[in-house]
């Protein structure tokens, strides 16, 4: 899995650098194509643009569509092949009480990212871009990042840890690199405090 990265937020620092960007990359271009333009040619160049957004903007729209249908499709013939996976299944392939809080998490992660939001059975084994998962890293790093700030992890606190998540490879290494920060950080949120009580 690829590195985790925090999310790119914008401060002051950057408004400065963003607006020369945009003065000159396109308010200058924009205000000297109205001023030497004829009336004629606006309006044509304006009606092509129009056009060609239109078609853009038809062409992804299939394109997200045929994705949606092929995922779809995909899921519901792993999901006859292996069957859908019930949490407490999922759970009890993980021993210790941190890693199947570990394991209720990862799983709710998982089936987040899939089209029909039912996850087929999982082995521990299982490779994290292969099937039946076939993840995305950007995404799952991205959620994973959202999961830490609603259970109020550090990944600074824990350098080994990180690396771990970083690296894990199977549903497995996963569940595990997650349990270790549960283990080591301690409960500290609402979205833990769920989980334990549903583990009861």
């Amino acid at each position: 899995m690829q590195a985790i990265q925090l999310s790119m937020r914008l401060d002051k620092h950057d408004i400065f650098p963003l607006s020369v960007v945009l003065f000159f990359g396109i308010l200058i271009p924009l205000g000297a194509w109205l001023a030497l333009g004829t009336r004629q040619q606006i309006t044509r160049d304006f009606f092509s643009l129009l056009t060609f957004f239109a078609i853009a903007c038809l062409g992804l729209a299939l394109f997200i569509g045929w994705f949606a249908i092929r995922s779809r499709k995909r899921e519901k013939k792993i999901l006859a092949e292996r069957g859908e996976q019930t949490p407490a299944d999922f759970v009890a392939q993980f021993a210790s009480e941190s890693e199947q809080r570990a394991a209720t998490l990862i799983l709710e992660v998982l089936q987040g990212m899939t089209a029909m939001k039912r996850m087929p059975r999982l082995e521990r084994s299982d490779q994290l871009d292969g099937p039946p998962l076939f993840v995305v890293p950007d995404d799952l790093a991205e959620r994973l990042e959202t999961l830490f700030e609603e259970l109020d992890f550090s990944f600074a606190l824990d350098h080994d840890g990180m690396l771990a998540l970083q690296e894990a490879k199977t549903v497995e290494q996963l569940v595990l690199a997650l349990a270790h920060f549960i283990k080591q950080q301690g409960p500290k949120s609402g979205c833990y405090q769920r989980v334990r009580l549903n583990s009861c």
